[in-house]
């Protein structure tokens, strides 16, 4: 009798000790992506501050315009994965937490040759739709050289978009195996080839096309590398072939991604329509004053930005293991500080934003105060709902957010539509502003909250 006792108890202890290491590993790797955004994000700011005025003075105001809507064009491209990514990080990662290498490669062969359909696919739609769209008139230019340089600068962006598409799995690797370092280093290493394509396309006066070629071939050849190394030095055992690809298994990245694919399109409709709002309704030229206050205001959701990811595996890994403990004291905390941390930060940009940017950029993209005053709350309402959001994605929790975001969604391009000729830029992001306060912020709390007192049950022994 006492043996059987000291043998449930050593088991007790060696469970314990296993959980211990368990939440020690995941700290760690949260930790480390974490410190090491930190850099990547810092070193990105960096050479935003110096990339922002150096070109908006080597193109002017109408052709910097077209370069910020070509960027959010990009992102609406980003569609056409239909979520497939989003599938593969939670697939990915519960098969890493699993320790299934074979599986960890079956889903990453699966997703390689889906990628690979979809980029032969929609390359001559993208290209077809590019050579027949008015793009003048969508992206705001007139005078003639800008438009010949945007129609160009399009087919480029294009042309490198459907090339890196099956390419866009390294950091969602490195993320499901706890190591988001090694992803933020090979950023580090994108965002210097970027500065450095950027001073030497300058330098020689290549235009609106030069400058696409030149940076979107560097972040080609740095995928490339970053690819390279992943699969044939650092992680060969779970290296993608088409010999490993598993139809049947297919599911547990479509029936996900479709879902992610369906709330991206919805974000990318309040996110990235409103600068192309802008241009085609008050002209390109108005985008600066917009796009600039803008990204400087996202600054102050920066550490639930960096955060995101790694706390989106995090999160994968103890739902799968069953430490829901875990999860909603980290959740609890995450939003407490994202909430407080943002306004204060928020605050603080918005009392320099003017004579910052005035000095920073230029008097071409100066806001107003009441511009960047709606900018503030809109920061601060993002880093309410995105620690929310970054749980229901962990645990493909999904179809609920889908219907508010939908109706989200729906009165922001409304009310954008509507606002932007009486109130200028003011309404572009005051109607992001309304429809998240209605039909986000509430319900989606609620869900979450509902979410973990479930997974809780779940895992209570019977």
């Amino acid at each position: 009798m006492i043996a059987v006792q000291r043998l449930k108890m050593l088991g007790s202890a060696l469970v314990g000790r296993q959980s211990s290491d368990i939440h020690t590993r995941r700290l760690a790797g949260l930790i480390q992506g974490v410190t090491t955004s930190i850099g990547n994000k810092l070193l990105g700011f960096i050479i935003s501050f110096i990339s922002v005025p150096l070109t908006i003075h080597y193109l002017g105001a109408e052709r910097f315009g077209a370069w910020v809507v070509i960027g959010s064009t990009l992102a609406w491209l980003g569609l056409t994965d239909f979520g497939l990514g989003h599938g593969l990080t939670n697939a990915v990662t519960t098969a890493a937490s699993e320790d299934r290498p074979d599986r960890v490669r079956m889903h990453l062969s699966n997703f390689m040759l889906l990628m690979i359909l979809v980029a032969l696919g929609i390359a001559p739609v993208l290209f077809l739709a590019a050579t027949n769209l008015n793009l003048a008139s969508l992206f705001g230019v007139h005078t003639p050289f800008a438009i010949r340089e945007v129609n160009i600068a399009v087919l480029l962006s294009i042309a490198f978009f459907t090339v890196r598409m099956p390419l866009a799995l390294s950091s969602r690797v490195y993320n499901a195996y706890q190591e988001g370092r090694i992803a933020n280093y090979w950023g580090m290493a994108g965002n210097i080839a970027n500065l450095i394509c950027l001073i030497a396309v300058t330098r020689t006066g290549g235009g609106l096309p030069m400058l696409v070629l030149a940076m979107s071939g560097a972040g080609l050849v740095i995928e490339l590398a970053n690819t390279t190394w992943l699969f044939t030095r650092h992680r060969p055992a779970i290296r993608p072939h088409f010999r490993y690809v598993d139809r049947s298994e297919m599911h547990a990245i479509t029936k996900v991604g479709i879902q992610f694919f369906i709330i991206t399109a919805m974000a990318l409709v309040t996110f990235q329509t409103d600068t192309l709002i802008i241009a085609h309704f008050l002209g390109a030229e108005t985008v600066p004053r917009y796009s600039v206050a803008y990204a400087l205001f996202n600054y102050a959701a920066l550490p639930q930005a960096m955060m995101f990811p790694y706390l989106w595996a995090a999160y994968n890994e103890a739902i799968a293991r069953g430490d829901i403990a875990w999860v909603r004291k980290t959740f609890r905390l995450n939003l407490i500080a994202s909430g407080l941390g943002t306004t204060v930060v928020a605050g603080g940009i918005l009392l320099v934003c003017k004579p910052f940017i005035l000095w920073w950029a230029g008097a071409l993209a100066v806001p107003s105060f009441s511009l960047a005053a709606t900018m503030a709350i809109w920061v601060i309402i993002n880093a309410f709902t995105n620690p929310i959001a970054c749980l229901l994605a962990a645990a493909s929790h999904l179809r609920n957010q889908i219907r508010y975001s939908a109706l989200s969604t729906v009165s922001n391009l409304v009310l954008s539509l509507y606002f932007v000729t009486r109130f200028g830029p003011i309404g572009v992001i005051g109607s992001t502003v309304l429809s998240y306060l209605v039909f986000v912020c509430g319900p989606i709390y609620v869900d979450a909250q509902r979410l973990i007192a479930r997974l809780e049950k779940r895992t209570v022994p019977q």
